[in-house]
């Protein structure tokens, strides 16, 4: 049985047409298909327009963490890890939630080795 996945795509004003959430969309679909995942449209969270510095006023991404933590999903598809927190303290705040909720969050586009260093590698 496939795992089911979530996609979290977020826009902010000043993004160029290559981060549009279409775009985005497209490429977390091809990603998740051609690794077997099941991506549900009901599982598709999108905040456009919203800076990243602060999650709590993303409401998607909110919305995205409680059904996380209510186990609707493994695993939340990013296109980049710039999408899902600006700030290094959100994305390690909402990684560690996600990881108590056994969720995994996966960049498409940047792949972490598994292991010690992957959370340094994500910094740079």
């Amino acid at each position: 049985m496939p795992r089911i996945a979530a996609a979290y795509i977020r826009v902010s004003t000043e993004d160029q047409t290559e981060y549009s959430p279409a775009a985005q969309l497209r490429e977390l679909q091809a990603y998740a298909e051609t690794h077997g995942l099941l991506l549900d449209d009901r599982f598709v969270y999108a905040d456009e327009g919203i800076s990243g510095r602060r999650a709590e006023k993303r409401p998607a991404f909110q919305r995205m963490i409680s059904d996380a933590k209510a186990g609707l999903f493994s695993v939340v598809l990013v296109h980049k890890f710039d999408r899902f927190a600006r700030s290094r303290e959100d994305s390690v705040v909402y990684k560690a939630i996600l990881k108590r909720a056994g969720v995994e969050v996966v960049s498409i586009r940047e792949p972490l080795a598994e292991g010690s260093y992957s959370g340094v590698m994500e910094a740079i």
